[in-house]
């Protein structure tokens, strides 16, 4: 009897463990799609903490990065992923799309799921290099999802290379940068044994703007 019970308690063990890996249920008949704009939460600045900034100007709104973003830009709402449509590697390049590529990288590989990109591990940091185009304008939702692929109610983390930091609390999902100097990397981890994911993901350039009117402030103005 006590043979049979350290085999069902190695067992319980082996499952348990195997559960933080998304790469054990490829077709998982759980899988949630995650909500077509999650930004619809808070969108004034709650839910969003800035706890470092740099050179980087930080966007709480959809509406106000986009009236910044030059018309030719790359946007991927990953519509076309399914759960482990990527899988098995630890990076995978995107693009090029009007000049714009990235590479995303996570340790412990990515993984998508229906509508998004995501990691197999829990806590597992993306980080996503840039390397086509100079990019001085980037923003997507940002989230954490459980082994399912729902989104949950946590801090997600956004880091760019500069060292501006910004952390996310679902509902709230969306933030932007955008900096005169380019942005080469920015990384995006979680917590509490749940999966960073993202989605709607924006990359491209600030929109030219007349030398005389090239303070922030006017920026805004100008393009509202």
């Amino acid at each position: 009897m006590r043979f049979f019970a350290i085999v069902a308690l190695i067992l319980a063990l082996v499952v348990s463990a195997g559960a933080t890996d998304r790469a054990t249920m490829i077709d998982n008949p759980n899988a949630c799609k995650p909500p077509a704009e999650p930004q619809h939460g808070p969108q004034n600045g709650d839910g969003v903490v800035i706890t470092t900034q740099r050179a980087a100007t930080v966007y709480y709104n959809l509406a106000e990065f986009l009236a910044v973003l030059d018309a030719d830009y790359y946007f991927d709402d990953f519509a076309s992923l399914d759960w482990g449509t990527i899988s098995g590697v630890v990076t995978y390049q995107f693009g090029p799309v009007n000049g714009y590529s990235y590479t995303a990288f996570a340790a412990g590989e990515l993984f998508s799921i229906p509508g998004a990109m995501s990691t197999s591990a829990a806590e597992d940091p993306i980080t996503l290099t840039f390397d086509g185009l100079p990019v001085t304008a980037v923003a997507g939702d940002f989230f954490a999802t459980d082994f399912d692929g729902n989104p949950m109610p946590t801090t997600v983390t956004v880091a760019l290379d500069d060292g501006t930091t910004v952390e996310l609390t679902y509902p709230t999902a969306f933030v932007g940068f955008t900096t005169v100097v380019p942005i080469t990397s920015m990384t995006i981890s979680c917590g509490d044994g749940l999966w960073v994911t993202y989605d709607n993901f924006y990359v491209g350039q600030m929109a030219t703007v007349p030398v005389e009117d090239q303070s922030w402030g006017r920026i805004k103005t100008l393009y509202r």
